[in-house]
């Protein structure tokens, strides 16, 4: 019975995250399965010779799919990150250097995308270079309307009443 409460409670908080990131600004265009997975590699702008990505390049909400499982970046404009993939919601900064790059810590103790490299973001497409050996490719949600295709929850038990 905790294990369907503990999925229900995932699979609310990944409908809600990407709720409330189809809010944030964008361009109009929309993330479609497939348009990112864990084997695509950075664009050619990414590489060493390319301008380095600002901050700015990367604000707002990125939404794709890696390994068949969707994946969702949030930056804002003070640089706070928050990454929700699969059941792990990992938060931290995004710093600018050399590099951007992404500090996160994930409370269940997740280690898959803590740590990684914005190679390339040109306003409609962001790609994450992870430590892990993970790459997510994400493009900016559409500002117009809900998400379509989401699961639907499970009835959840009702919980009881505290003082």
């Amino acid at each position: 019975m905790q294990k369907l409460v503990r999925k229900g409670a995932a699979v609310a908080a990944l409908l809600v995250s990407a709720v409330a990131l189809t809010a944030c600004g964008s361009n109009g265009e929309v993330a479609k399965p497939g348009d990112g997975g864990g084997s695509a590699a950075p664009s050619a702008g990414a590489s060493g010779s390319a301008a380095r990505v600002a901050l700015a390049d990367a604000e707002g909400a990125w939404l794709g799919v890696t390994d068949g499982k969707p994946v969702t970046l949030t930056i804002s404009k003070g640089g706070q990150a928050v990454v929700i993939s699969e059941a792990h919601v990992c938060q931290g900064t995004a710093k600018e250097g050399d590099t951007l790059t992404l500090a996160l810590t994930c409370k269940d103790g997740n280690t898959d995308r803590v740590s990684g490299t914005i190679g390339s973001a040109d306003g409609t497409q962001l790609v994450v270079t992870w430590d892990s050996g993970k790459t997510d490719t994400l493009a900016k949600p559409a500002a117009s309307g809900l998400p379509t295709n989401m699961p639907s929850l499970p009835s959840l038990p009702s919980l009881p009443l505290q003082s």
